[in-house]
Protein backbone atom coordinates (compact mmCIF):
# COMPACT_ATOMS: atom_id res chain seq x y z
CA UNK A 1 0.00 0.00 0.00
CA UNK A 2 1.30 3.48 -0.84
CA UNK A 3 1.33 6.32 1.65
CA UNK A 4 0.03 9.77 0.84
CA UNK A 5 0.21 13.23 2.39
CA UNK A 6 -1.69 16.44 1.79
CA UNK A 7 0.09 18.42 -0.88
CA UNK A 8 2.35 20.96 0.86
CA UNK A 9 1.58 24.59 0.19
CA UNK A 10 4.19 26.60 -1.65
CA UNK A 11 2.50 29.90 -0.82
CA UNK A 12 5.04 32.21 0.79
CA UNK A 13 4.41 34.98 3.29
CA UNK A 14 6.62 37.74 4.61
CA UNK A 15 7.09 37.96 8.33
CA UNK A 16 9.46 37.71 11.27
CA UNK A 17 10.44 35.09 13.84
CA UNK A 18 10.59 36.77 17.24
CA UNK A 19 13.14 36.38 19.99
CA UNK A 20 13.69 38.19 23.28
CA UNK A 21 15.54 41.02 21.48
CA UNK A 22 12.92 41.65 18.79
CA UNK A 23 11.75 45.24 18.61
CA UNK A 24 9.26 46.25 15.96
CA UNK A 25 7.04 49.24 15.29
CA UNK A 26 4.58 49.43 12.42
CA UNK A 27 1.88 51.97 11.65
CA UNK A 28 -0.53 52.74 8.83
CA UNK A 29 -3.98 54.36 8.60
CA UNK A 30 -5.65 51.30 10.15
CA UNK A 31 -3.23 49.95 12.71
CA UNK A 32 -0.51 50.84 15.22
CA UNK A 33 1.70 47.94 16.33
CA UNK A 34 4.65 47.41 18.60
CA UNK A 35 6.67 44.37 19.68
CA UNK A 36 9.02 44.66 22.63
CA UNK A 37 10.02 42.25 25.43
CA UNK A 38 8.04 39.46 23.71
CA UNK A 39 4.79 41.46 23.97
CA UNK A 40 2.85 42.30 20.81
CA UNK A 41 0.51 45.29 21.14
CA UNK A 42 -1.84 46.31 18.37
CA UNK A 43 -4.46 49.04 18.05
CA UNK A 44 -6.75 48.48 15.09
CA UNK A 45 -9.12 51.16 13.83
CA UNK A 46 -12.20 50.22 11.83
CA UNK A 47 -14.25 52.96 10.22
CA UNK A 48 -17.44 52.17 8.36
CA UNK A 49 -20.59 53.86 7.28
CA UNK A 50 -21.97 55.41 10.46
CA UNK A 51 -19.58 53.77 12.92
CA UNK A 52 -16.05 53.75 14.29
CA UNK A 53 -14.40 51.00 16.32
CA UNK A 54 -11.01 50.67 17.95
CA UNK A 55 -9.63 47.33 19.13
CA UNK A 56 -6.72 47.05 21.58
CA UNK A 57 -4.96 43.68 21.50
CA UNK A 58 -2.04 42.45 23.60
CA UNK A 59 -0.44 39.08 22.87
CA UNK A 60 2.28 37.49 24.99
CA UNK A 61 4.76 35.96 22.56
CA UNK A 62 7.37 33.28 23.10
CA UNK A 63 10.72 32.98 21.40
CA UNK A 64 10.32 31.41 17.98
CA UNK A 65 6.77 32.66 17.38
CA UNK A 66 6.23 33.87 13.84
CA UNK A 67 4.38 37.05 12.93
CA UNK A 68 3.10 37.22 9.36
CA UNK A 69 2.77 40.55 7.56
CA UNK A 70 -0.56 41.04 5.80
CA UNK A 71 -0.45 43.33 2.81
CA UNK A 72 -4.14 44.27 3.13
CA UNK A 73 -3.43 46.91 5.77
CA UNK A 74 -3.75 44.78 8.90
CA UNK A 75 0.00 44.85 9.49
CA UNK A 76 1.46 41.94 11.44
CA UNK A 77 -0.68 39.09 12.74
CA UNK A 78 0.06 36.04 14.86
CA UNK A 79 -1.47 33.32 12.70
CA UNK A 80 -3.47 30.41 14.04
CA UNK A 81 -1.80 28.09 11.52
CA UNK A 82 1.70 26.83 12.21
CA UNK A 83 4.24 28.49 9.93
CA UNK A 84 7.88 27.52 9.40
CA UNK A 85 10.80 28.57 7.26
CA UNK A 86 11.26 27.00 3.84
CA UNK A 87 14.40 25.20 5.04
CA UNK A 88 12.55 23.75 8.07
CA UNK A 89 9.78 22.49 5.78
CA UNK A 90 12.34 20.82 3.48
CA UNK A 91 13.96 19.12 6.50
CA UNK A 92 10.60 17.77 7.64
CA UNK A 93 9.87 16.33 4.20
CA UNK A 94 13.40 14.88 3.98
CA UNK A 95 12.73 13.04 7.27
CA UNK A 96 9.75 11.18 5.81
CA UNK A 97 10.79 10.66 2.18
CA UNK A 98 11.94 7.06 2.78
CA UNK A 99 8.64 6.05 4.43
CA UNK A 100 7.06 5.58 1.00
CA UNK A 101 9.68 2.91 0.20
CA UNK A 102 8.84 0.97 3.39
CA UNK A 103 5.16 0.57 2.58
Amino acid sequence: MQRFIIKPSIDMYGGIKVDKNTKLEYENDNVEQKVENLVFKSITKVIGEGYKSEYHTTIDLKEGDILIFEEEGRGYIKPVEEFMTINDAIKELENIKDLDKEA
